[in-house]
């Protein structure tokens, strides 16, 4: 099966502004070497802390964010000019972090999660009727599409977000932090509401979060990020039965367990992720590993593979 996003080799650079005193570099390096595929119908999460440049990422697929190097191809089809982005765009949907401010406060719900087809110049011939129905698709009640941003709960205002999505029937979704905000009970209500969806509309999901946990029930595959790096990406079982990166291994311990004896203070992450104006050298993750020697602070490390769906990058994983 042909994958429905391809990514290979992908970088991104910003560039900067003199204002900025860090010597003859004026360009700073976000993405380097990422490489990724997204099959129809499969859920991948794209996992790392903030400022790991996940965001980044989803912004380059969808050609909101300039790319400095590798090839992105959708539905088989690569994307470079302003006209592939824009078909892109029609295939694809955004889930916003905040959805309450991802929405307008002058705009009733009717209207907002009705608005792509105004975007995209799509034919609506009941715009009431069609507000009702993808309201009705994500549990909400018809009367909903009558009010406004600032009279929805938290959890209701995530549901108009997946409705708005629906729209126009993507093939791909992309969730950023689709849970943030919410209660426990409603996480689960709207990642058991993503999943049914996914079955039903033959969806597929990029989900991007900085919690394991979110995703632990609901990703197929689960890419690691840190600091513009993929450090390891595999099958989600996989990923949390034999982590190889000691990050990725950090990050499944800060995972909640109710049982103080089983939680895991050697792998907790120490101090902050490192400014990217001053990335580390050789492996990125060297001055937080607990693992490190000197060999991780001066090379960095190949591509290595458990299985072949299974891939990380670190000089001393134990596979």
């Amino acid at each position: 099966m042909s994958a429905l996003l391809s990514i290979r080799d992908l970088s991104v650079d910003f560039a900067l502004g003199s204002w900025l005193d860090i010597g003859a570099r004026r360009q700073l390096n976000i993405l380097t070497g990422i490489s990724l595929d997204l099959a129809p119908g499969e859920t991948l999460a794209i996992v790392g802390e903030s400022g790991s440049g996940k965001t980044t990422l989803a912004r380059a697929i969808l050609g909101l964010q300039r790319t400095s190097g590798g090839t992105i191809r959708f539905e088989g089809a690569p994307l470079a000019a302003p006209s592939d982005f824009a078909r892109v765009r029609r295939r694809t949907a955004m889930m916003f972090q905040d959805a309450v401010s991802s929405l307008s406060p002058r705009m009733a719900v009717g209207e907002a999660v009705t608005e792509p087809f105004a975007i995209h110049r799509e034919p609506l011939t009941d715009r009431r009727q069609t507000a009702r129905d993808l309201l009705a698709e994500v549990g909400l009640r018809p009367e909903t599409a009558s009010r406004f941003p600032h009279e929805l709960s938290g959890g209701q205002a995530r549901r108009v977000g997946v409705a708005r999505a629906l729209a126009l029937r993507p093939a791909l979704v992309i969730a950023d932090e689709p849970t943030a905000g919410l209660d426990v009970s409603v996480q689960a209500e709207i990642l058991n509401l993503m999943a049914e969806l996914k079955d039903r509309l033959s969806l597929s999901y990029l989900i991007i979060t900085h919690n394991l946990a979110l995703v632990r029930h609901v990703a197929d595959r689960i890419a690691v990020l840190y600091l513009g790096r993929l450090v390891e990406t595999g099958p989600s079982e996989t990923i949390f039965a034999r982590p190889a990166h000691p990050y990725t291994k950090s990050l499944i311990a800060a995972e909640p367990i109710p049982d103080p004896r089983r939680r895991r203070a050697d792998l907790a992450i120490k101090g902050e992720i490192p400014s990217i104006l001053r990335r580390p050298s050789g492996c990125v993750f060297h001055t937080r590993c607990p693992i490190a020697q000197n060999r991780c602070r001066t090379e960095a490390p190949a591509l290595r593979r458990g299985d072949p769906t299974h891939e990380f990058r670190c000089h001393f994983a134990d596979i």
